[in-house]
């Protein structure tokens, strides 16, 4: 499943992915938009009542002081105080935000309650213990309102957290002591800023999420994982339900400067993208595609292009004729061409060779590309991480293919 993940100038963008049945949900994000407007532009468009809709709380934004809420300080469970050590001693204080946060999504009218979530740098963190103790009292409160609705919690960390295995082990142990009362986990994980390769993930960390990932199914959940890109296709490999992507870069990477929890430069141009999953790239339209050679086009854009209703502006070449929410419909398109080819297979040994297959392809698609008379060259060091994280994980869990 793929749910559009909620962020600025939304409107026109999932209007037109829901025409197209390109999403199966929404999750929005109160920090972007009001929420009375969200309520009027879903009551007014009846294609909204056809996918899934959750909303991400967010409140561990009240954890940076630097951070910058936007509309979350007008909501009425967002915290007033910041949350520190001292507001997480107080019982009172976390039954108060879990009553809120309960609330405020029954009126939103979700199809999934979200407990609140709280950033974690490590697994290790004393913060954990808290976050705990949030779920089981987020459960009680649930039951006590005898909600019938999906119970998920919900939890965000630094993706160096993912290092440390013993750590999330441990996390695990506990967790799975009430993990049975839920339905599913909503994940978010903090991107460090300083990778210059849009697609990269080290593969140490990434291997520590598929792991994540594949326990966690093992516990009975369901597993979600927020602001995700090109990588979500390993994710589906080891067994997640779903994942929330979007438009813009900042929605499929989510890391602390864009999020506003913390300092951020400027921004540089935006480029118009081409989505292939063919090579398992975002390529520069201008630079990467229209540049290639009249005599080399048809041999390339076959390695290319991935069959999207955009495919027949690409053939013309007039860059000037593509518009940006045409580049973000085309992403979601080849997305989803991919996302249910992985989830149709039965077994988990099924998933990973059809996912390695789409690995080697693409590398080899991208070293002929990289070998022909192009002026570009694509960096391929993603596929090499994604296919060395898949290797551990088989390994890891006695998966012989």
């Amino acid at each position: 499943m793929i749910f559009a993940q909620h962020g600025p100038s939304w409107k026109p963008k999932l209007e037109r992915l829901l025409l197209s049945q390109l999403i199966d949900g929404v999750i929005w994000d109160p920090r972007e938009e009001r929420v009375e407007r969200i309520k009027e532009i879903r009551s007014n468009d009846e294609n909204y009542s056809s996918v899934k809709h959750m909303v991400d709380l967010k409140v561990y934004y009240k954890q940076f002081a630097s951070s910058i809420p936007k509309r979350l300080n007008d909501l009425e469970y967002f915290p007033e105080k910041d949350i520190d050590r001292a507001y997480l001693r107080s019982t009172d204080n976390l039954e108060t935000l879990v009553e809120k946060s309960i609330d405020f999504q029954l009126g939103f009218e979700v199809d999934v309650i979200m407990a609140p979530s709280l950033y974690l740098y490590s697994f290790n963190d004393r913060i954990v213990d808290k976050l705990l103790d949030t779920w089981e009292i987020f459960y009680e409160q649930l039951e006590e309102k005898e909600v019938d609705k999906g119970k998920f919690v919900s939890i965000i960390f630094n993706e160096t957290a993912l290092e440390n295995k013993s750590y999330i082990t441990d996390f695990l142990d506990d967790f799975s002591d009430i993990a049975n009362k839920f339905d599913g986990i909503y994940i978010t994980i903090d991107r460090e800023k300083n990778n210059n390769h849009r697609h990269d993930f080290n593969p140490t960390r990434l291997n520590g999420m598929l792991q994540l990932i594949y326990d966690l199914k093992n516990l009975g959940l369901k597993v979600v994982i927020g602001y995700s890109g090109i990588e979500s296709i390993v994710y589906f490999a080891v067994g997640a339900d779903a994942v929330g992507t979007g438009w813009f870069y900042s929605l499929r990477n989510f890391n602390k400067e864009q999020k506003g929890l913390e300092p951020v430069d400027g921004m540089g141009r935006q480029k118009k993208r081409y989505t292939s999953m063919k090579m398992l790239f975002e390529l520069a339209i201008e630079e990467e595609i229209l540049s290639v050679p009249d005599h080399l086009q048809e041999e390339l854009y076959g390695k290319i292009l991935t069959g999207c209703e955009l495919d027949e502006k690409i053939l013309v070449g007039n860059i000037e004729d593509i518009s940006f929410n045409e580049i973000y419909e085309q992403y979601f398109e080849s997305l989803k061409q991919v996302v249910d080819a992985i989830t149709e297979k039965g077994s988990i040994e099924e998933k990973i060779s059809f996912v390695e297959q789409l690995l080697n392809t693409a590398d080899s698609n991208i070293k002929h590309y990289n070998e022909s008379e192009t002026l570009q060259r694509i960096n391929n060091r993603h596929i090499r991480n994604y296919l060395n994280s898949l290797s551990r994980f088989k390994n890891d869990n006695f998966i012989f293919i």
